[in-house]
């Protein structure tokens, strides 16, 4: 045997935690090789030692099903950490059937301590290929203790709920001793009551227990990330019912200090697939735990960092300190509120995105509303807009441009943004995503309630396909939902820095450190003249 189970580590808290959580519906989420397919192995049987109902013969019997797409599929993933663990001549295999391309049904016995009892487990371990097949036809078959989905992500999206629902079926009730319906019924009431479903207080709930695990998906819109997780957690968070009955442990990336199963994938393994690995959406998955779209433009924004720039809850505004605006017009008009720190950090706070054809009228209430009801009593420093969005009016016949609409509700003038070049709009964002005060605070943070702008930070503010592959010279952004606000986000940014703040911050990025910018040269004289007052004279200034 390869695997002592009376001995298993765990690889990480993370890996623990959901090892112990009983859900009912749980989902692990890490990079490759961070131990899921172990935990999820271990989970089962440890339930089964551990709290599952014994019956009035002494025995607790449980049966859990593990689906895969493919058995095939099975033999690489979930069926080789299986037998690692229990093979087919393990001390505790008392039965042992099918394989290949057939299901495997795998009967355990032993026993355990629990309390001051010892009791005798039977186990059986059944795998279930979906296939081609219909998922709720495959699964009306199964009559079940527990349920896993081994890379849930591949399998169809509602899986784990439709198995949650086979789940509690085995053994009959009428083989389980009273004493101990009742006390799995008192956790079973409750795990329904959190899903929302009524339960009478008198009524036998026996446990369901579904889990699947995954690496982060090809999509940041995939139900098996967004379900449990939602759209704002990060790498190392342990969440609860985002979506209800749901519990997300998600493992921290193959870098980060925190990493999980360490002995069994070191670091160094991670830096030679990052180094190596061509795709580096795929090195986000794979290595840094970060759900990327694989079948996108490149992203406008590499620096974002979900760890770094995403704060953990909600920004409260900082009292007394004015608020930026940035308005991006259009057909889809959108607008950030953000607020700069006396630190130099800048602070998203709010997003306002509207649907296709909103006019300038609706827009301004909108933007007048958010302002009310979230920022009161805080003062504005400056509202900077799309300058496209001044042109159209005619002062003498009356027609207004969509900025004087926006500005007349709002009662604050709206400036011209500096420039529109999107190279150096881009820049004001990168600048503040690229700055670490103090070498540890970051330049940037992004409220959380900001979903359209993280959206678009991690993926979908993207180059097109061509700009991506450098078939032009323009680089191009998709225009969508997520273009609107990051615009608006340039504007206020590059709008409150100045454009010659944010040329010169560029110019000095690319240059080498003994080489000064011209903007620098003629700050540094100005200075030197400021010493002296008029009519002094100093040969090193002529």
């Amino acid at each position: 045997m390869n695997f002592d189970v009376k001995h298993y580590e765990p690889p990480g808290p993370i890996g623990w935690a959901f090892i112990k959580s009983r859900g009912p519906i749980n989902a692990i989420m890490g990079p490759g090789g961070s131990g899921k397919t172990v935990a999820s192995c271990v989970k089962g049987v440890m339930h089964a030692a551990e709290f599952m109902p014994v019956c009035k013969d002494g025995w607790v019997r449980v049966k859990t099903l593990c689906v895969r797409d493919t058995y095939r599929s099975f033999a690489r993933t979930a069926l080789a950490s299986w037998y690692n663990m229990f093979p087919e001549k393990h001390a505790w295999t008392v039965k042992h059937e099918g394989g290949q391309d057939r299901p495997v049904v795998h009967t355990l016995q032993w026993e355990a301590i629990r309390g001051r009892d010892k009791i005798k487990i039977e186990y059986v371990m059944e795998t279930g290929a979906i296939g081609d097949n219909d998922l709720e036809t495959f699964a009306k078959g199964y009559e079940i203790s527990m349920a896993w989905g081994n890379e849930y992500d591949l399998l169809p999206e509602n899986t784990l709920p439709i198995f949650f629902q086979r789940c509690g079926r085995y053994p009959p009730m009428e083989m389980i001793a009273p004493s101990e319906i009742e006390r799995v019924s008192r956790e079973g009431r409750k795990a329904m009551q959190v899903m929302g479903l009524e339960v009478d207080d008198s009524e036998p709930v026996l446990p369901r227990i579904v889990w699947g695990d995954m690496n982060p998906p090809d999509s940041l819109e995939h139900p098996a990330y967004t379900t449990p997780f939602g759209e704002t957690s990060k790498p190392g968070a342990m969440v609860e019912n985002i979506t209800p009955g749901w519990h997300g442990f998600w493992q921290p990336g193959g870098l980060s200090p925190n990493a999980e199963n360490r002995k069994g994938k070191p670091r160094s393994s991670y830096e030679l697939e990052a180094a190596t690995t061509k795709d580096k959406r795929l090195v986000q998955r794979m290595v840094h735990s970060l759900p990327a779209n694989s079948a996108a433009g490149a992203p406008v924004y590499p620096e974002f960092s979900r760890v770094l720039h995403l704060a953990d809850q909600p920004i409260e505004p900082t009292p007394g300190l004015g608020l930026t605006i940035g308005v991006d017009a259009g057909g889809s008009p959108a607008a950030t509120i953000g607020q700069p720190q006396p630190n130099g950090q800048e602070r998203l706070l709010a997003e306002l995105v509207t649907d296709p054809g909103t006019g300038p009228t609706r827009f301004g209430n909108m933007l007048i509303d958010l302002l009310i009801r979230r920022f009161p009593n805080l003062p504005i420093l400056g509202v900077w807009g799309d300058p496209a969005a001044f042109m159209g009016g005619d002062t003498q016949t009356g027609e207004f441009n969509w900025i004087q609409v926006v500005q007349g509700i709002i009662r604050t003038t709206i400036q011209v943004a500096p420039s529109n070049e999107p190279h150096i709009r881009q820049e004001a964002v990168r600048f503040h995503l690229t700055n670490l005060i103090d070498g540890q605070t970051p330049g940037y943070l992004v409220d959380p309630r900001c979903k359209v702008m993280v959206g678009g930070f991690e993926a979908h503010y993207m180059l097109t396909k061509q700009a991506t592959a450098g078939a032009t010279d323009n680089l191009a952004v998709v225009k969508n939902k997520h273009s609107h606000p990051h615009d608006a986000e340039q504007y206020r940014i590059l709008g409150y820095r100045g454009l010659a703040a944010v040329i010169g911050e560029a110019a000095k990025a690319s240059l080498p450190g003994n080489v000064t910018s011209l903007q620098q040269r003629r700050q540094e004289r100005n200075a030197r003249q400021q010493q002296y007052r008029q009519g002094d004279f100093n040969v090193w200034d002529v």
